[in-house]
């Protein structure tokens, strides 16, 4: 069974947001993404998998929950419930036309981890194996 590394509860405690109706599947997958990040890490393991160490295990659920902030950020302004933050698909000028995303659109970012979530985990200072 995958390890996710946070929950709800906790998303909400890091981000300070209401977490998105599909937050489950989120954290599930941002905590692939950590997962894939960490494979050369050295750090102890719980029978589970789960890093024993509460510091590192912290640092895995941080790093999971800032990264589905950033998913949820996304989706919510390209489905129109942000406008504000809504990307334009398009512009002009000349009698002005405006248009924004009408729906959530995958990108090259949800197969990599974002900045803050790399320097949550590199903060945690874990040795790597290297290969």
């Amino acid at each position: 069974m995958a390890r996710v590394y946070a929950n709800v509860a906790e998303y909400e405690a890091f981000t300070g947001e209401t977490a998105p109706a599909n937050a489950g599947r989120l954290l599930a997958r941002a905590s692939r993404l950590v997962d894939r990040a960490m494979v050369a890490a050295i750090y102890d393991t719980t029978a589970a998998g789960y890093p024993s160490d509460s510091d590192v295990l912290a640092g895995f659920r941080d790093a999971t929950a800032a990264q589905v902030q950033v998913w949820a950020s996304r989706d919510a302004a390209a489905s129109g419930n942000d406008p504000v933050n809504s990307p334009w698909t398009s512009v002009s000028a000349g009698g002005l036309s405006f248009s924004r995303q009408s729906a959530p659109v995958a990108t090259v970012d949800d197969t990599a981890l974002t900045a803050e979530a790399v320097e949550i985990l590199e903060g945690l200072g874990l040795e790597r194996v290297i290969w």
